[in-house]
Formats: structure tokens, sequence, C-alpha cells
């Protein structure tokens, strides 16, 4: 759609020509008159700008194309000045909310040297292919960040498993040697350790295979209510609780659209985190909701040991922990897991928490 023609002058006896001309043109072309008013189209100008096919000559064009934005009246008066304007992706936002994407071209045409007659669009709909190039796109930055993600992932595994491995391998040598001298003494104490940095490792091993199913299958979405859920989280860490002291608090929470087995488990996790890590003689954890304008924000706060900013920004990752497992026992799988629950969902997930201060995690949903 490139056209040279700085001044395109048509002349009266070459008019009718023209006409016939643009009308079977393979392209969307319409020309119009100094009132912005039609004087031909091409058949293919109705299928490229979602008209419906009827006689519109003589028709004013923003009669025609009602919704038409103000900074398209301005370029149209721009060209019935002289100009000669182009743009090859502008989007188009129809008055029922639909988008359109469209490449054009407008320059005035003239009845004299210096007489402008009116104005020559070409345009061409590409929205389909817009719409595939941002598909792409949208894939390929999922592509690289799974691959990034991939890397991590492969690193941290190796890590965290071999220092359980690590562990187990020498004191099976202790053992052996002790055997082997006919010295049972602690041996006992060995095989204990032996035996927690297996059952560590399959808990490790169980967690990167349930971490690496998921986001493989779309959420089975379902209406239900929190609230629900957070009862049925209190039953399964009744022990817990009792043993912590614990009082957890929560009032009106919604009905919200998602998977009710991750969100339990986004909510479990969440909430004997809160219990795990504080040292309050009574720990106290407030749930709450919050609507926003298109997403519920839901807060879970506790009085706990709190989390130093340096921290944000990594908490999240998988393997990640702050504290040793003889202090606070996990996998540091399980916030990881939480992200990336929520942002199947289409959510965010993120805390404020400073230490000594106790800590919020929060995490959003689409309340449509």
């Amino acid at each position: 759609m490139k056209h040279t023609l700085k001044d395109l002058v048509i002349l009266k006896e070459n008019e009718d020509l023209l006409k016939v001309l643009i009308k079977t043109m393979p392209t969307a072309v319409a020309m119009l008159d100094d009132q912005l008013r039609y004087i031909i189209t091409s058949d293919r100008w109705f299928k490229e700008t979602n008209l419906s096919e009827s006689d519109i000559t003589g028709k004013l064009h923003y009669e025609v194309v009602p919704d038409l934005p103000e900074r398209w009246k301005e370029i149209h008066q721009r060209c019935l000045k002289g100009e000669h304007v182009k743009c090859d992706e502008d989007v188009f936002i129809r008055s029922n909310g639909s988008i359109e994407y469209l490449r054009w071209e407008i320059l005035p045409w003239y009845k004299s040297s210096s007489l402008i007659g009116g104005i020559i669009m070409f345009v061409e709909h590409i929205t389909e292919r817009i719409i595939v190039e941002k598909k792409m796109e949208k894939m390929l930055t999922q592509l690289k960040k799974s691959n990034t993600e991939l890397k991590q992932f492969a690193h941290m595994c190796a890590h965290d498993l071999t220092e359980p491995l690590r562990t187990i391998t020498n004191y099976i040598h202790l053992v052996e040697e002790k055997v082997q001298n006919k010295d049972l003494q602690d041996i006992n104490n060995y095989l204990n350790i032996i035996r927690d940095g297996a059952t560590y490792m399959r808990a490790l091993v169980q967690g990167i295979l349930n971490y690496s199913q998921m986001g493989l299958h779309k959420p089975n979405k379902s209406l239900f209510n929190l609230d629900k859920i957070v009862k049925n989280t209190q039953i399964t860490l009744a022990k817990r609780i009792k043993e912590k002291n614990a009082v957890i608090h929560c009032h009106d929470l919604p009905k919200i659209y998602a998977d009710v087995t991750l969100i339990t488990q986004v909510m479990h996790n969440l909430i004997s985190n809160a219990i795990k890590f504080n040292c309050s003689e009574a720990p106290i954890i407030m749930i709450t909701a919050e609507e926003k304008k298109d997403t519920w924000l839901i807060n879970i706060t506790d009085n706990g040991i709190g989390i130093d900013k340096k921290y944000h920004a990594t908490i999240f990752n998988i393997f990640v922990r702050l504290h040793s497992k003889s202090q606070y026992p996990g996998s540091g799988i399980g916030l990881a897991s939480c992200k990336k629950i929520i942002e199947d969902h289409g959510g965010e997930i993120g805390l404020q928490s400073s230490p000594n201060k106790g800590s919020t995690f929060w995490f959003t949903l689409p309340n449509k």
C-alpha cells in the first residue's frame, strides 16, 4: 500500500475513468469530496472497514462511521489542507468496545494544481495479523521465562538434593567404620540421621514433582466460598493451631471463581507459614478480602517474626529458605507453588513485612 503521488490532480474528463478504477481496485479505497462526503468506494472498502454493503454515495463519512475518533477527524482536516498522512499500525476502539487494528493512508486530490477537491483514503484491516503477532510475542516471552526458570530450577534441584545426599553418604561411611571396628556406640544416632536425610530427600523429590506439574493444565475453576476453604484449612491444621495457641480471624470472605483444590493449597501454605514463623505466645492470623475494580485482594496478616525487605523479591523463588531446616523445617517449595498457582489464575502475589513486626501476604484473583 505504497503511493508516491505527492499531488493527485483529477481533471474533469478523467473523473469517470478514475471512479471505475477505484471501484474495481483490489484494495480498500474511498474517494471523498471536500465536505467528506463519499464520491466512490472500492468493493473492498466495505470488508476492510466492517461496513455493511450499501449505497453510501453522497453520505457524510462521519455519519457512515459515527464512532470515528477525534484524532482521525483532525487528520482529515490536515489532509484537506494538503498533507499526505499514513500509519502502518493504528488501533480503532469501536463504540461497542471491540478493537480493530488498521493500516491506512490519506492524501488529498486536486481539481486543479491549487484547488483541493477532497481526500482519498486507503485502508487495510490488519487485526488478525496483529492478534497473531501479539500471541506469538506473548508465547516467546513465556518461553524465554520458562527456559530461565528451568535453568534455575535444575541448578537449585541439584544443589538442594546434593546436601542431604552428601549427609547420607558421609554417615553411611561412619556406620561402615563403626561396624568394621565392632564399635556400635552412636550407631543408632547415625542411622537416625541417615533416615531423616532420606525422609527429607523423599519429601523434596515429591515437592519438586508436584511443582513441575503445575501449569501443565488449566485451573479447573468453579464458584465457591473462600470462607469454607479457611475453615477446612483450620481443621487440617488443628493440631498445630492448638500446640501454638494460635487464633485465626476471618470475616465476610467472598465467593471466588477459581480452582478450589489449588486455592486450598495456597491458603494452607500461607496460614501454615503464619503459624510456623511466629514466636509469640498467641499467634494471631487475620484473613481479609477487599474488592477492587477487576479483582479480589486477599490478605493474610500475622504477628510473626517478619521478613526483611531485602528478601521480598526472592522469597517466592523455589528452594529459597531464610532459616536453617533445624530452626524452621521445610523444603522451600511452598511459596513458589503459591506464586505459580496464583499466576496461573491470572493474579499476583506479594507481601508487606519487616523484622519483628509481622507479615501480610497478599494475592489477587480476577472477580469476573
